[in-house]
């Protein structure tokens, strides 16, 4: 993180080298030996004439001091100057050879007016004597500096709470300054944009997805990013259509309470994602830290505006910072997944923030407003790699799930098919078998019908997925016949099968008229009737085997009241019809009365 802050200092000094650009001392500056590029700023640092009040508009005396500018901590810490200023600054150069060039302060968050020779050159914000609205609006005429020529410049500042100018004034070609602005706005709209989606995105698909990576907390730090950037430089300049009633000066302390709230969010999203064990003494004191902040920039709105004391109030987080990256180096060591990519994201995070507020306060001496945005750009990219490799992995362990679950799914069908088949054969060739001996003729009908149904069956024995009704319908007319043969007219078998074109698992509604016959109605000496019947009646498809049998307890269905014989797989047969066509059952039986079983198929399962 020192590394990233250090990275604008660095480049500074890199471009006052490559630039060149003179030092100014007591107010004055020699360009001869300086051949400046158009596509480069000259900042215009060092020592400045600083007068009370506005020297060209109100003739205010000449009665001056040199200042630095940008100032240094240390000499903003020394300086008795109150917050607010009405006042003007000053100073000479020669030798400059620039054409179409401008004079202005980038991002200056006051009001000023330029004058170059006593002639009104720039202009920003609402500038008058008796109020000031800054809008960081930027309305140049471009000039000539011919090297032969010396040249006055002159600022004059009004400021509500600043305490003067803190950033460098520079000369720039203005074809180049205006693209760079419109470049600059451009790209910080676009960033934001992708920044407010993603948070929308992220808080949507989290939503619907159960909380995924913390969704209380991401897309509010995706949110209070992109508010940052919307309100911090050129964020204000592309977006001022929104503020077009609030004073610049103003943002600026929504700008300094959005670092205290984008840390402790940034401390709640990493502790829930992570699990990290961060005491709530840590917690507390972030919290309580934002809540002073907002309450001392309500009420003493003025103390903020002070570069000193505001750099001061920004660097009080960093204790939070370490804090927190060292719990996520600590997630790396223990190799938690994700935690290299948090720790990246969060110092490129906060390393954005502490450059903006350098360079917002001059400790910056060059344009270093876009470091920001890329920064927190890379911070959204490696989020956003790590939530679409969640969701990534959570859509191939849902196919992996899906999968498993058709396994499962099958292998239960097969074992209940299993349980099922054996029962079925049992019965059929013990039918056979009785009626060898009391009725052979009677009993090779029977072969030759069971021959039939295992010959044109067969393949739907075996089936696993649901079949055409009609097809359940033969095997249940087969097996009857079987049982016809063998008890005569002590059995009866009405078939009222309305509707037919429905799916049903295959073995399912014959076993169920398989236990009304056996466990039923040959259990009384006089017999019985069992019926089958099929309806559709609201998008439902009834299925409905009733019998005057002897009834049983439907607490206990798998058994009958008098031998605990089992019932030939009632519950496997109940449970394959809810799995595969999510089927209703309704078994309604009274012992020594009679059964009736109802099964609700939804139309088009």
């Amino acid at each position: 993180m020192a590394f990233l802050i250090a990275v604008p200092f660095l480049c500074g000094v890199i471009n006052k080298t490559i630039s060149n650009t003179p030092d100014f001392i007591e107010g004055k500056a020699d360009f001869s030996n300086i051949r400046p590029d158009k596509n480069r700023a000259i900042y215009l640092s060092g020592e400045w004439l600083r007068f009370d009040g506005h020297i060209i508009t109100e003739n205010a005396e000449l009665n001056g001091s040199f200042v630095q500018i940008p100032p240094s901590l240390s000499t903003l810490s020394t300086s008795d100057e109150s917050n607010g200023c009405h006042c003007s600054y000053m100073m000479n150069i020669k030798g400059l050879d620039l054409n179409n060039a401008i004079v202005y302060i980038p991002n200056f968050a006051g009001v000023y007016q330029v004058f170059v020779n006593g002639e009104l050159v720039t202009q920003s914000g609402s500038f008058t004597n008796s109020k000031a609205s800054a809008d960081m609006s930027l309305n140049a005429i471009p000039i000539q500096f011919e090297s032969g020529k010396e040249y006055n410049i002159i600022i004059e500042v009004t400021c509500e709470l600043m305490p003067g100018i803190y950033m460098n004034p520079v000369i720039a070609d203005y074809s180049f300054t205006m693209q760079f602005a419109d470049i600059a706005k451009a790209t910080r709209s676009f960033i934001f944009g992708i920044v407010f989606f993603l948070g929308f995105f992220i808080l949507f698909y989290s939503i619907k997805n159960h909380n995924l990576f913390s969704s209380k907390w991401l897309p509010l730090l995706c949110f209070l990013v992109a508010i940052r950037m919307m309100i911090s430089t050129e964020g204000y300049t592309a977006f001022n259509f929104l503020f077009t009633t609030i004073n610049y000066e103003r943002i600026t302390l929504l700008i300094c309470m959005s670092t205290f709230i984008i840390k402790l969010v940034s401390l709640l999203f990493y502790s829930d994602t992570l699990d990290m064990k961060i005491g709530k003494k840590t917690f507390i004191a972030v919290a309580l830290s934002t809540v002073l902040c907002t309450i001392i920039t309500t009420i003493f709105p003025s103390i903020f505006f002070n570069p000193y004391y505001y750099i001061i109030i920004q660097v009080a987080t960093l204790p939070f910072d370490i804090i927190l990256i060292n719990h996520l180096a600590d997630s790396v060591a223990r190799k938690v997944p994700y935690s290299t990519a948090y720790l990246f994201g969060y110092i490129a995070l906060v390393s954005g923030i502490m450059i903006d507020c350098c360079y917002t306060n001059g400790l910056i001496p060059f344009a270093s407003s876009y470091f920001m945005p890329v920064l927190f750009t890379v911070f959204i990219l490696i989020f956003t790699n790590v939530f679409f490799d969640k969701i990534s992995k959570i859509h191939e362990a849902s196919l992996r799930a899906a999968e498993l679950d058709k396994e499962l799914h099958m292998a239960n069908t097969a074992i209940m098919i299993s349980q099922i088949q054996p029962h079925f054969l049992y019965n059929a060739l013990n039918t056979i078998k009785y009626l060898i001996k009391r009725d052979p003729k009677a009993a090779e009908k029977a072969v030759i019908s069971f021959s039939k149904y295992l010959r044109g069956n067969m393949e739907s024995i075996t089936q696993k997925t649901p079949i055409p009704f009609r097809e359940e319908l033969e095997h249940i007319k087969n097996y009857c016949d079987i049982e016809l043969l063998r008890f005569g007219d002590k059995i009866e078998i009405i078939y009222d099968t309305e509707f037919v074109e429905f799916n049903v698992p295959s073995l399912t509604i014959q076993p169920l008229v398989e236990n009304a016959i056996k466990h039923g109605v040959t259990k009384k000496a006089e017999g019985g009737t069992v019926k089958l019947s099929t309806k559709l009646l609201d998008d439902y498809y009834y299925v409905i085997i009733e019998d005057n049998g002897i009834g049983f307890d439907p607490q206990n269905p798998d058994y009958t009241p008098d031998d605990n014989h089992a019932h030939v797989g009632l519950s496997n047969v109940t449970n394959r019809l809810k799995t595969m066509v999510n089927a209703q059952i309704v078994i309604d039986s009274q012992i020594d009365v009679g059964t009736k079983i109802t099964i609700k198929i939804p139309k088009g399962e």
